[in-house]
């Protein structure tokens, strides 16, 4: 239930003239008032039909009326939507300096921005301006677990949710509605990273001026909303022995080529995946690897040891233009595909490795990514006290 209603009192600056105000009400809500720049004698004021008296009062009644329709139809073109507005936002609705409207925007709205923000912002690594896309990606795909999440609780599209509708219950059911999906597909389904990227969503909003953001709502989740640093488990020894002294030719020339890359990377630090593959020649000095860690805002700088440099040796007539590995092969792609490039040869390496640890009878789990660990690791048993930065 709804109401536009116009009501009027004395004027206080001049009490012969009467103030109007349209009020706006919604069931559940307070009432919102709007002075209307149209006003007459208090004593021509009719409180029950809401008009003005007297004859020359046709054209201010006119106005009333039409002030009073325009709203009324939008607030009726919201419920046959199903929209979820409320009297504030209906009585903001026609005003566009500032535009009220845009303070309402659904959540959903508000991720796209963020993920689109996301696509365009620029970071200058290693000679080579990148974008944030895997940040971008992260935001769309919190996005669409939204919406199945509420058709599937809810019944209800997201697209319809309004910052005033997140909170702590929605937050409850969202985490569970993860966790036993992230069950039903034997994975973990990131909940508290959800949670984060949904809290990072208020705090956008709330810079932008959008209206009835709760941020007290994630104050029961402290624990969930705490960063958890999950490194891959690192592997001893004995075992990147057994991985550095396999049988190659057990392996294709291109699986040959990706147990390189991890054992490179491996002999780098643990440099990661991304920094392996866009490595350049440019950033060999002195027998030093110097470069800016892609994911962090951290330079490196890493010791050339025999190994790698042996590795690096094999592919000098094989890599394309200024790069160390043939890992990237187009002058100029563009970043999807520069990141789907990576992506992929990630997967081909990780597919290389287990078929490495089956043959010789390795029960872990190793990934590209276990390099890193598996460095620090063995710094440790050296008995240094903590890995260089890389």
């Amino acid at each position: 239930m709804f109401t536009v209603n116009i009501k009027g009192k004395r004027d206080p600056k001049n009490i012969e003239f009467v103030k109007l105000e349209m009020i706006f009400y919604k069931r559940g809500f307070a009432r919102v008032s709007k002075v209307l720049n149209i006003t007459g004698l208090y004593t021509d004021w009719d409180p029950k039909s809401q008009t003005f008296s007297g004859k020359e009062s046709a054209e201010k009644n006119k106005l009333l009326r039409q002030e009073k329709l325009k709203y009324l139809k939008v607030a009726e073109r919201w419920e046959s939507r199903g929209k979820d507005w409320i009297p504030v936002e209906l009585s903001h609705y026609y005003e566009t300096a500032p535009n009220y409207r845009n303070k309402y925007i659904p959540i959903s709205d508000v991720i796209e921005e963020l993920a689109v923000k996301f696509d365009n912002q620029e970071r200058y690594k290693n000679g080579r301006v990148l974008l944030s896309l895997s940040t971008s990606r992260k935001y769309r795909y919190l996005n669409t677990s939204l919406h199945q999440f509420t058709k599937s609780k809810y019944r209800r599209d997201f697209s319809s949710y309004q910052f005033r509708d997140l909170n702590e219950k929605f937050l409850q059911d969202f985490i569970v509605w993860v966790q036993v999906k992230a069950a039903k597909n034997s994975n973990t389904g990131d909940a508290s990273g959800k949670l984060r990227k949904l809290k990072a969503v208020c705090l956008y909003a709330k810079e932008l001026g959008i209206y009835n953001i709760n941020l007290n709502a994630f104050s029961s989740f402290k624990e969930k909303l705490k960063q958890r640093i999950t490194t891959p488990k690192g592997v001893g020894p004995e075992v990147m022995q057994q991985i550095e002294s396999f049988d190659r030719t057990l392996l294709t020339k291109k699986e040959q080529f990706h147990l390189d890359l991890f054992l490179f990377s491996y002999y780098a630090g643990g440099m990661s995946a991304i920094d392996v593959c866009l490595l350049t020649r440019n950033q060999i000095k002195d027998e030093m690897i110097i470069y800016d860690r892609t994911k962090y805002d951290k330079q490196a700088r890493v010791i050339i040891i025999d190994k790698a440099a042996e590795i690096i040796e094999r592919y000098r007539s094989k890599a394309y233009m200024n790069y160390v590995f043939p890992t990237i092969k187009r002058c100029n792609p563009t970043q999807s595909k520069l990141y789907g490039r990576v992506k992929r040869i990630n997967e081909k390496v990780n597919e290389t490795l287990r078929k490495i640890c089956d043959h010789c009878g390795i029960k872990s789990r190793i990934t590209w990514g276990a390099a890193r660990s598996s460095y620090i690791s063995k710094m440790i048993d050296e008995g240094v006290s903590s890995a260089p930065s890389c």
